[in-house]
């Protein structure tokens, strides 16, 4: 139920943000692609969920038919900056740098400090985030088992799944082709809390 309930709650999120930068919402087909889903089938019933809670509105007079109630296309915004790169892969330095600001939502915790880091990198695409993506992430220092962190250790920064075990700290990826980092020690810099991706 709670891997469902944080499916839904990254369609909303993307719909939010898809709809506010181009005026019309997604396909099934672009919402496959961010979700990293391999059928629409798939998509389509997240979608049907959607719709069963009251979070999705679907008419049939027009081909692009997802719509979210008025309620969520009456929200306010706010600019997050975009402070620099993060890797999903091997851990590099973290660079810091202003590249300027995007417009989002602020149902992404409007009581919460946010930034934008950019993803290099393809540790983390089974769970949606792809090189070239822009993470939303929420300021803070502390994380629970299973949350999706930006991590800080040895001067380098990186994109993991965050457990914490007999005393130690992994950093996990979400690609079978990269393996656990296992630390002592982590300062965590925030927690991933949505996606920012150009279509």
């Amino acid at each position: 139920m709670k891997n469902t309930n944080e499916k839904i709650e990254r369609i909303k999120q993307f719909l939010t943000l898809y709809v506010a930068e181009n005026g019309f919402p997604p396909s099934v087909r672009e919402i496959c692609s961010e979700l990293g889903f391999k059928s629409t089938s798939t998509a389509q019933y997240y979608l049907d969920k959607m719709q069963d809670l009251g979070l999705l509105k679907k008419s049939c007079e027009k081909k692009r038919t997802l719509t979210l109630p008025v309620s969520e296309n009456t929200i306010s915004y706010r600019n997050v900056p975009l402070v620099g790169t993060v890797t999903a892969g091997i851990p590099i330095t973290a660079v810091e740098n202003l590249e300027g600001y995007y417009p989002i939502p602020d149902e992404f915790s409007s009581d919460s400090e946010l930034f934008l880091l950019k993803v290099r990198g393809f540790s983390m695409k089974d769970a949606g985030i792809l090189d070239g993506d822009k993470i939303i992430v929420k300021k803070q220092s502390t994380a629970d088992n299973g949350d999706i962190v930006v991590a800080y250790f040895d001067d380098s920064a990186t994109v993991k799944r965050f457990f914490k075990r007999n005393e130690k700290f992994i950093l996990h990826p979400e690609n079978p082709e990269f393996s656990d980092i296992i630390l002592d020690e982590v300062s965590i810099l925030g927690k991933v809390c949505g996606l920012y991706r150009k279509m």
